[in-house]
């Protein structure tokens, strides 16, 4: 069984206010868990970002009976705003089999070094380029950005990502607003869906615009049928329970 990819992909309160009166920051401190399928058979899946001293670090967990997997991605904010990646660790076990791998950055080369078990390959960093989950940030960040500007206009939604020693280009379109049933109550959220060459593959996220576009669904199928699901379950930001928030109204 390989590691199932969509969990790759997978991402302040003053007090307790709804989503029309205070938008929520994507760097936000939060903790969530999902309710995750990969063929059917149920997977643990959560992940956290929390503020450290020099910077963030996202943390993704998800394990079954069969193994688990292990990310972290930490990065920091430069003078212009933007997300610059410093360092990504993702360890995985299936079937007692472990592979890892590693991205380190100097940033006074401006050199990325990625190492996969005893292969090295290096990149010559640009500002523009993210982390393996860091981009799923930013795109977090472009959406709520928009909104915020209320243009009426659909965001652009293209990464230049470092993943497995390469820049490979990532990009994402709108495909509308849907209501998400979930375990804290039925979201509103903004569909979107991941532009591929391979017609056969296929991503699609459900964000929530109330807490800066978290995913609340995401859904991928593979070249070989194999389909990948997950639903969120529970969500904190800044160890305050949002239950009572989720199960509010739906936004019209």
């Amino acid at each position: 069984m390989r590691a199932p990819p969509l969990l790759v992909l997978l991402l302040s309160l003053s007090g307790f206010a709804t989503a029309e009166q205070t938008p929520l920051n994507a760097l936000l401190d939060y903790h969530a868990t999902y309710e995750a399928t990969f063929n059917g058979l149920p997977i643990e899946a959560r992940r956290e970002l929390t503020r450290e001293a020099q910077g963030y670090k996202i943390t993704t967990l998800a394990k079954n009976l069969l193994g688990n997997i292990r990310e972290i991605e930490r990065f920091h904010l430069d003078n212009q705003d933007r997300i610059r990646i410093d360092d990504y660790t993702s360890t995985r076990t299936i079937f007692g089999a472990k592979r890892s791998e590693n991205l380190r950055i100097d940033p006074l080369l401006s050199k990325a070094t990625y190492t996969r078990k005893k292969k090295q390959s290096e990149i010559d960093l640009a500002p523009e380029y993210l982390g393996p989950v860091s981009y799923q940030l930013q795109m977090r960040r472009d959406l709520a950005a928009n909104a915020s500007a209320n243009t009426g206009t659909k965001a652009t939604l293209s990464y230049q990502v470092i993943s497995h020693g390469k820049i490979k280009y990532y990009q994402f379109e709108e495909l509308g607003e849907e209501t998400i049933v979930t375990a804290l109550g039925d979201i509103k959220t903004l569909k979107v869906g991941r532009i591929r060459e391979e017609e056969d593959r296929q991503t699609i996220l459900w964000l929530a615009p109330r807490w800066a576009f978290l995913p609340v669904k995401i859904w991928q199928k593979e070249s070989d049928g194999e389909t990948y699901e997950m639903t969120l379950k529970a969500l904190t930001f800044d160890s305050i329970d949002q239950k009572a928030l989720a199960t509010s109204p739906v936004e019209p």
